[in-house]
C-alpha cells in the first residue's frame, strides 16, 4: 500500500491518529463533533498495485462489511455507528475497542484454562447467533478477529468476507475466502456455506485455546487445506490430559467434515457447552479441571527427547502408525512438569493416524481400527538395534586385533632381515 497522508477530517470526524493498516485500507482514531468519545474509522485505501478487478472485489467486501454490521446490535459484535463517503473514499465508523485480539495474546504466550475458554467461546457463539439470525455468515472466524477487553469481554470483528445469505450475487461457487487453518472443508472446496461453516471455525478456535495448537497445520497452504478436508486432528486430551472426556466429543462434533454431522446452530453449540459447564461444577475435581492449562512448551519436542529415535514414529501393516507415550512423571529434562493438571496422560497409547487415546492393552485403535505400535515393540526394536551394534563392535575388535598382530609380525620380520644382512 502506498504512503497515504493522514487527513485532518473524514466526514464529520476529526482524525486523532492512525491505529493500523489492513488489506482494504487504513484505520484511524477519530472524534465526532458532538462527543469527546473517540471512534475507529476504517477508510478504504486499496493497494495501487492491485488490478481493477481486485480493487473492485475489495470494495465490494468493504461495503459488505458496513452493510452487514449496521444491522447487528449485540454485545459481542463490533458496533457500526456510521457509513459514508468522503472525497470519493468510503469509510465505516465503528466503536473503538480496547484490548488485544486473541492472536496477539497467543503469540505472547498466553494460555487459557477450560473455564476461560468456555467463557470466550460462549461469547463468540452469542455473537454468531445474532449474525446468523440476521442472515449473515462470517466465514473468517479466527483469533485475530476476536478482541478481548481487559474485563474479559469478547467482540467479533472484521466482517469483510461475510456472506449475506439473502444476496446470492455476492458469493460465487468456486471462490475460496478465509484463513485455511480455521476454514471449513466445504469452504476450502469453494462450495456454498451456511452457519455450520462458522461452527466448524469456532470449534477449531476452541481446540487451539485448549491445547495451544491449531487442529490443522502444515508446512504450506496446500498441506493445511488437505489436512482440513481429510485428516482427523489429535485428541485435545493429547495436549491437556486434565480436560474432561466430554470436551473431545464436543470439539470433534464441531469439527466434523460433513456439515450435517455438526451442531445445527451456534445456539445449539452454546447449549451443549453451558450444560457441560454446569455438570463440571458437581464434580469433586471441578477446580482442577476448570483451571487446567495445556502443556507448554510444545509436547512434540518433549516427546522427541524422551523417546528413542526408533520409537518416535513407526509404520505398521497397511501403513498404520501409532506411538506410546511413556509415563513421564515429575519433571522433564527441561524442568517442565508433565504430570498433574496438564500434559499427556501417562501410559496411554495414541494413534498417530487419528490421534485417539487408546488403552495400553488395545491392539487396534478404537476409532480408526488401525494397528497400534506398543511399548514392547519399541523395546524389541531398541534391543535388536543394540544387539546389532554389539555384534558390529565385536567384529571390529577382532579385525583390529588381527591387524595389530600382523603389523607386529611384519616389524619382527623386518628387524630380523636387517640384522641378518649385517652379519
Amino acid at each position: 500500500m502506498m504512503a497515504v497522508q493522514q487527513p485532518d477530517r473524514i466526514g464529520d470526524y476529526t482524525i486523532v491518529s492512525q491505529l493500523g493498516k489492513g488489506s482494504m485500507g487504513i484505520v484511524y482514531e477519530g472524534r465526532p463533533a458532538d462527543s469527546d468519545e473517540t471512534v475507529a474509522i476504517k477508510v478504504f485505501y486499496p493497494d495501487p498495485a492491485l488490478t481493477r478487478e481486485e480493487t473492485q472485489n475489495l470494495l465490494e467486501r468493504f461495503e459488505r462489511e458496513g452493510q452487514s454490521l449496521s444491522h447487528i446490535r449485540q454485545d459481542n459484535v463490533v458496533r457500526v455507528l456510521d457509513v459514508g463517503t468522503d472525497a470519493n473514499s468510503e469509510y465505516i465508523v465503528m466503536e473503538k475497542l480496547e484490548g488485544y485480539n486473541l492472536k496477539e495474546l497467543l503469540e505472547l504466550g498466553t494460555r487459557f484454562t477450560l473455564n476461560e475458554t468456555l467463557e470466550i467461546i460462549l461469547q463468540l457463539l452469542a455473537g454468531l447467533s445474532a449474525c446468523h439470525t440476521g442472515g449473515i455468515v462470517h466465514r473468517d472466524i479466527k483469533p485475530a478477529n476476536l478482541i478481548r477487553s481487559p474485563s474479559g469481554g469478547i467482540k467479533l470483528t472484521d466482517f469483510g468476507i461475510a456472506r449475506v445469505v439473502t444476496d446470492q450475487t455476492l458469493t460465487r461457487e468456486g471462490t475460496i475466502v478465509g484463513t485455511p487453518n480455521y476454514m471449513s472443508p466445504e469452504q476450502i472446496r469453494g462450495e456454498e456455506v451456511d452457519a455450520r461453516s462458522d461452527i466448524f471455525s469456532s470449534a477449531a478456535l476452541m481446540y487451539e485455546l485448549l491445547t495451544g495448537r491449531k487442529p490443522f497445520e502444515g508446512p504450506d497452504m496446500t498441506a493445511i487445506m488437505y489436512n482440513v478436508t481429510n485428516v482427523h486432528p489429535p485428541s485435545p486430551k493429547f495436549y491437556n490430559g486434565a480436560l474432561p472426556d466430554e470436551i473431545e466429543e464436543i470439539i470433534f462434533r464441531g469439527l466434523a467434515k460433513n456439515p450435517d454431522d455438526r451442531f445445527e446452530s451456534a445456539e445449539g453449540f452454546a447449549g451443549v457447552l453451558r450444560r457441560l459447564e454446569q455438570d463440571l461444577h458437581y464434580r469433586d475435581d471441578t477446580e482442577a479441571i476448570l483451571n487446567a492449562l495445556p502443556s507448554a512448551p510444545a509436547v512434540d519436542s518433549l516427546m522427541s527427547s524422551a523417546l528413542p529415535s526408533t520409537a518416535r514414529k513407526q509404520s505398521g501393516p497397511g501403513g498404520a502408525t501409532g506411538a506410546v507415550i511413556p509415563s513421564l512423571t515429575g519433571s522433564s529434562p527441561g524442568g517442565i512438569s508433565l504430570s498433574g493438571a496438564g500434559g499427556i496422560i501417562p501410559g496411554t497409547v495414541y494413534c498417530l493416524d487419528c490421534g485417539f487415546a487408546n488403552r495400553e492393552d488395545d491392539e487396534f485403535c478404537t476409532r480408526c481400527m488401525r494397528p497400534l505400535i506398543k511399548r514392547n515393540m519399541m523395546s524389541q526394536l531398541s534391543r535388536k538395534q543394540a544387539r546389532r551394534m554389539r555384534d558390529f563392535s565385536r567384529g571390529d575388535k577382532f579385525f583390529m586385533t588381527c591387524l595389530s598382530v600382523l603389523m607386529a609380525l611384519c616389524a619382527i620380520l623386518i628387524i630380523w632381515l636387517f640384522f641378518r644382512g649385517l652379519s
